[in-house]
Order: C-alpha cells, then structure tokens, then sequence
C-alpha cells in the first residue's frame, strides 16, 4: 500500500515547515500582490534547493549501500596508497 500525502510529508519535516509557510502566505491578510508574489517565490526556491538536498543526500545513500561487497564491507581503501603510480613514459617490469 502506498503512504498518503500526509505520511509522505511527515517523513520529511523540512519539506512540511516550508509548505506550511506557503499555506500561511495564503492564508494572509497582505495587501499588495508583489509583496505575496516575492514571499511566495522565495519560499519555492527554498523547497526547490530543499528537495534537491534530499535528492542528493538519498542517492549518496543508495550508492553508497551499493557498493558494500559481500561482507557487509564498504569497496573503500583501507590504507594509505603505497606507490605514486608509474609515469606513462615507464616501462612496467
């Protein structure tokens, strides 16, 4: 079964702290257009950079989860690097 709206926004509290500040510009007694207009457009670009944070900050996740090997282990070096690598003018031995 999928999550309502209500669950879905719960499970982000960021998210529903900007869309109630939406609702408040709605709600308000401002008189002039393009103050509600600038209110308004400046609450969009904060979900916008809100949502793209999640986005990234989900799929680092994702990725990061995916690259586990079979122990439970992350693909990551352990150590510091040995060698400097062989310059492409090197002969290998």
């Amino acid at each position: 079964m999928s999550k309502t709206f209500e669950e879905r926004l719960e499970a982000h509290p960021e998210l529903k702290a900007q869309m109630e500040a939406l609702l408040d510009i709605a709600e308000s007694d401002i008189e002039k257009a393009d103050d509600v207009e600038l209110l308004t457009v400046e609450s969009i670009q904060v979900v916008g950079q809100q949502v793209i944070q999640q986005w990234a900050e989900q799929q680092a996740l994702k990725k990061s989860e995916a690259a586990k090997d079979l122990n439970g282990e992350e693909l990551t070096g352990k150590g510091k690097k040995n060698s400097i690598g062989q310059r492409h003018w090197e002969k290998s031995p």
